[in-house]
């Protein structure tokens, strides 16, 4: 019986193969492959994408030509799974994803075989590829690799559906954009996932921008939202954080009197009513590692200072005028 498992584990072998000498296209892959005429390298210098991955799929068992297209040549490919009724817009662990070679006209240029599938991306392992994630989808590189891809990118063209024993041909479903998308998410991830944890921390009042970029300053903002809400800080969305980004907030606390400003600046150390009442403001405004009391201890200031940064005030943590004005106080 062939799986995916046994494809994957026969391109897993191959990772770090590179072309020798370099550039040349020569690979144990193409040789065992065979020769194409009208190559160079004695007929062994061809772009190799295609046969890296038929090479895998008839390794681990698969008959050429009846349960995969046997080729050099993704063109061949995608034919193969048109006529065969195997040709799918949506991924599955064990396909061959077909890349185009620009997001607008550009035809069918690149294949790697499917390892893995989330609702946002897909991982893969390719032949005549380059280098890791941030290379993002090369179709003439230097050697066998694995990286993660956006399913979103307007590069997928589609994906071939080898016929493997005991599987069914039903693709994973998309992301609906709403629920937890399965996987962690944290800093250097890019994507509508990310995207969507940064509206999230913007409804709850962070002032940072929706870009689907995960850089420190979201990586910030995620530690203070799981302080204050007592879960593990260590900036990475799991399920446990997305559920608390996801649950409604508490409803506004019925106004209060005005209340005067303290008289003076108040800091570390400090302590007595007027501290107090910045304390329970400060639960109050979501806080609440903090405990009722009368006295200004450390993690008050950290309190403090974020307050100032989130209202852009000068972040010294001592609570001054303005620091006080903009909590209500």
């Amino acid at each position: 019986m062939t799986t995916p498992t046994r494809v994957i584990a026969e391109a897993t072998a191959d990772l770090g193969m590179r072309e020798n000498p370099s550039g040349s296209n020569v690979t144990p892959i193409t040789k065992e492959f065979g020769k194409i005429p009208g190559y160079p390298h004695g007929g062994y210098g061809y772009p190799w994408c295609a046969a890296s991955t038929s090479v895998w799929l008839k390794a681990a068992g698969l008959r050429p030509g009846t349960d995969y297209p046997h080729t050099a040549s993704t063109i061949t490919q995608y034919n193969w799974a048109k006529s065969k009724g195997r040709w799918y817009k949506t991924p599955k662990v064990g396909d061959l994803v077909l890349y185009s070679s620009n997001s607008t006209s550009g035809g069918i240029y690149h294949v790697e075989l499917v390892t893995k599938v989330s609702v946002t991306s897909i991982s893969t392992i390719g032949g005549n590829t380059s280098g890791s994630d941030k290379n993002g989808i090369q179709g003439n590189g230097d050697g066998c690799y694995k990286k993660t891809i956006s399913r979103g990118t307007s590069r997928i063209y589609g994906y071939v559906r080898p016929k493997y024993s005991g599987t069914s041909d039903e693709p994973e479903k998309p992301w609906d954009g709403k629920s937890y998308p399965g996987h962690l998410i944290r800093l250097g991830d890019h994507g509508p996932e990310v995207k969507k944890v940064q509206q999230m921390l913007r409804a709850f009042g962070w002032d940072i921008a929706a870009d689907a970029d995960f850089g420190p300053s979201t990586h910030h903002a995620v530690m203070v939202f799981q302080q204050n809400r007592g879960l593990e800080n260590d900036g990475v969305v799991g399920k446990d954080t997305w559920a608390k980004l996801v649950a409604p907030k508490p409803p506004a606390a019925p106004p209060k009197a005005a209340t005067k400003p303290a008289a003076r600046a108040m800091k570390l150390g400090d302590e007595g009513a007027d501290v107090k009442r910045l304390r329970d403001r400060l639960i109050a405004k979501g806080y609440t590692y903090l405990k009722p009391g009368s006295k200004w201890g450390s993690y008050m200031t950290v309190a403090v200072m974020d307050t100032q940064a989130r209202h852009k005030l000068k972040v010294d943590g001592v609570a001054g005028e303005d620091t006080l004005k903009a909590l209500g106080l």
